[in-house]
């Protein structure tokens, strides 16, 4: 039984899209809501996608990179603070953190993409 919890669990991290489905279709069903459905899924997987290109770059370049995942983290949180204090003047801490997520999730949902596509080609071509 553990190792098909630590089955699921490792494709879930390793195949996020999966993960992203499977919350998305919940909730569509639940909620009937297919906007609302894909901004929960989108919000509850990005961390998904970020350990996925954690692990991808890992196995790509055999290094951690995960002080430059944090940093870039931290620096887009930032980069957000101050430009929402600029133009509000008041920060309005649930739609800047609503803001800092869906931006993160977008960012690694494409770095995602691009560096499942390099792995899979250089595997293909140079292996």
């Amino acid at each position: 039984m553990g190792d098909i919890v630590a089955w699921v669990i490792a494709t879930i991290v390793t195949i996020p899209l999966i993960g992203w489905y499977i919350i998305y279709i919940t909730t569509v069903k639940i909620s009937k809501n297919k906007s609302k459905s894909i901004r929960l899924a989108s919000d509850w997987t990005t961390v998904l996608f970020m350990a996925a290109v954690y692990f991808i770059m890992v196995e790509l370049w055999e290094k951690s990179f995960f002080w430059i995942i944090l940093a870039l983290f931290f620096f887009i949180a930032i980069l957000f603070t101050w430009i929402h204090w600029k133009l509000s003047g008041d920060i309005e801490t649930s739609k800047l953190f609503r803001g800092i997520w869906r931006f993160n999730f977008l960012l690694f949902f494409v770095v995602y993409l691009l560096l499942f596509s390099y792995g899979l080609l250089s595997r293909i071509f140079f292996s």
